[in-house]
């Protein structure tokens, strides 16, 4: 049958059967088959376009031909047919099948292709429309894209060590408005400031759904590529291809310098010199906490050593290649931290060549403690700590507030403080007095003890006449848990004890030019023993003088004899200017008659001025023998000297 003429009736089942079974038609070129809009690249523009089709649903009727149409059409526009063929309904048919739409047809726009059926030539029943994109707009509407923009880290200059450390460098893309999810930039890495159009581009990078959608578009130029352009002045450009493969204008170029200068090699571990307890504690703090650097290879006075102590970048050092090891400083917040510990903080360094650092040291491990026995105070790691509570100082007779004076001479003092906060057993508090060497008393905090309890310390004579004329004497204690220490601020206290110095030594007016008392001197030694105090003018009416007298078994005053030790005191009520002063020992039992044969008495004496001054003459001592020549020993009631 001619396919002009017109066609029996089919069936009117069999068409409802057709126009359930058809579906849009496929276009194999299209880029993205599941992509709803059909984009078509440009190399498909260069010929008709197929368009394929599946079975259709022949008639059955033998003899008869079937229409088969391709529309192509504006999307939404009416079918328009642009190819057609006949199909006998007795032939056998492969699938699928294809029409083609012109290629004069194929022109930039949104259009729709639909395959329409008439079977025997009737009835014309349209299937499901395919939509199809024609973009022959290029990116950026053909305009020059702007230059990439390079990190500004770099500093204008990419090196070895960023190389190593990265692997890679991103550059921003300037936004284009018309920028789609596929778009891609073909770049080009050179060292020609105008660069010829034969140069081959690097790679190519397609920017993501996520890309667009941030308005951010990177290049990535991996470090191999920049290597293999060498050093120097390099210059970065590119161009833009979208999905259908429109391409753009080249960009301007952006600059860049290169330095491959090898980055340092095998970089030793740092060190830390630790207090002796094998530790960073506030005493190193105070003195200067640093990390060391030693030599490594490839070391270049262009480099600078970034120290990470616990993840805290600490100030750059210069490399210097006459100062190994290099020391950078550890500064207090960075100690601080994490708190007072204990705890270990891990160290290590990187080098920075340029704006890059490149790969980390070996990392150490180091101990910490910054613990303390007291407050914590904002002045910290400091050793006197201003919120410690202060020492008060009682002089023994003065009890005068932070004064010692001269009634306070040979006497202790004490010293009271409150205890700090949160104490803890075990800890010490140490007192300290002037330029006394050394702590001059202790407490060790007890269980039970707590904040704010009053702590009190005695100070022995013997310190405290150390110094016995200060207007401002500094008292203060320090506070130890066994690791870090701290200091209150001192007290100053004002010691006033006057002492009058080289006095002269007792005189005994009876021992004779061989300075001994025996049986025959006189008065008798029962009668007692009088010591003589030379004319002095510092002594005065209304003072005392103070004998002390200590018996020994010994001719020089040597090895004290139990018992024998007096101290006589003898005021002075009145008192005649240059006269000496004789005063009588004259217990004979206890203090006398112990020396029995060449024996001896060691005798000195104090003054004790009515206004508070005090002095002590030298010592000297006096033979006394009881013990006659003939093995006599002579007493009250036997005077052997009676004849005389």
């Amino acid at each position: 049958m001619d396919k002009h003429e017109h066609p029996a009736e089919p069936p009117i089942d069999g068409l409802a059967e057709i126009a359930a079974a058809m579906e849009a038609p496929k276009v194999p070129a299209v880029l993205d088959p599941d992509d709803p809009s059909g984009l078509l690249p440009l190399t498909a523009l260069g010929d008709r376009l197929a368009v394929t089709f599946e079975d259709f649903g022949q008639g059955m009727a033998p003899g008869e031909l079937d229409l088969v149409e391709l529309g192509f059409m504006p999307k939404g526009g009416v079918f328009n047919n642009v190819d057609e063929r006949w199909y006998p309904t007795s032939d056998p048919i492969s699938w699928p099948q294809t029409l083609y739409v012109p290629r004069d047809l194929l022109s930039h726009g949104v259009y729709e292709v639909a395959i329409r059926v008439s079977i025997y030539g009737s009835n014309p029943n349209p299937g499901d429309r395919k939509t199809l994109t024609i973009d022959t707009n290029k990116p950026n509407f053909g305009n020059k894209p702007g230059a990439v923009i390079f990190p500004a880290e770099l500093g204008g200059t990419v090196d070895e060590i960023f190389l190593e450390q990265e692997g890679e460098v991103n550059v921003l893309v300037p936004w284009y408005i018309d920028a789609e999810s596929g778009d891609r930039a073909v770049y080009y890495w050179t060292s020609e400031q105008d660069p010829p159009d034969t140069e081959t581009p690097v790679r190519e990078q397609e920017f993501s759904a996520e890309d667009i959608a941030a308005k951010r578009l990177n290049i990535t130029v991996y470090a191999d590529e920049i290597r293999a352009g060498g050093a120097g002045k390099r210059f970065l450009y590119y161009f833009l291809r979208d999905r259908a493969g429109n391409e753009g204008r080249h960009s301007f170029l952006s600059p860049i310098n290169v330095d491959l200068t090898p980055a340092p090699g095998a970089l030793p571990p740092p060190r830390v010199p630790l207090s002796s307890r094998g530790l960073v504690d506030r005493q190193q703090a105070r003195d200067g906490l640093f990390v060391e650097i030693d030599q490594y290879d490839l070391a270049d006075s262009a480099q600078w050593v970034a120290v990470f102590w616990d993840g805290i970048a600490l100030a750059e050092i210069p490399v210097d290649l006459a100062g190994f090891p290099l020391k950078a400083p550890v500064p207090w917040p960075a100690l601080h931290d994490r708190g007072d510990g204990p705890f270990r903080v891990k160290i290590y360094y990187k080098v920075r060549q340029g704006a890059a650092y490149g790969r980390p040291s070996p990392e150490i491990s180091v101990a910490v403690n910054l613990t303390l026995a007291g407050q914590d105070h904002d002045k910290a790691p400091a050793l006197i700590n201003e919120d410690l509570a202060l020492v008060e100082v009682y002089g023994e007779h003065s009890a005068t507030l932070n004064t010692l004076l001269t009634e306070d001479h040979g006497f202790p003092a004490t010293v009271s403080l409150t205890l700090y906060d949160a104490p803890e057993a075990g800890q010490l508090l140490e007192l300290h007095w002037g330029s006394y060497t050394g702590a001059v008393a202790q407490y060790k905090v007890q269980p039970g003890d707590v904040a704010g309890q009053p702590i009190s310390f005695i100070v022995p004579w013997h310190v405290i006449d150390s110094d016995k004329k200060n207007p401002a004497l500094p008292v203060f204690y320090t506070t130890d848990n066994g690791v870090n220490q701290q200091q209150s601020l001192p007290t100053h206290v004002r010691v006033d004890i006057v002492v009058i110095d080289n006095m002269k030594e007792p005189l005994f007016p009876h021992a004779g030019k061989e300075g001994v008392l025996h049986c025959c001197a006189r008065p008798r030694l029962w009668e007692g023993v009088t010591v003589r105090i030379p004319a002095d003018p510092n002594i005065e009416q209304g003072d005392t003088l103070i004998v002390i007298w200590q018996g020994c078994a010994g001719p020089n005053g040597t090895r004290p004899i139990p018992g024998t030790y007096r101290e006589i005191e003898h005021p002075l009520p009145t008192r005649v200017p240059g006269t000496d002063i004789d005063i009588v020992v004259a217990d004979y039992d206890r203090l006398i008659a112990p020396m029995v044969n060449n024996g001896s008495a060691l005798v000195y004496y104090k003054l004790r001025k009515s206004g508070g001054g005090r002095g002590t003459s030298r010592p000297d001592f006096v033979i006394i023998n009881r013990t006659m020549p003939s093995g006599d020993i002579c007493s009250p009631t036997n005077d052997v000297c009676q004849e005389n």
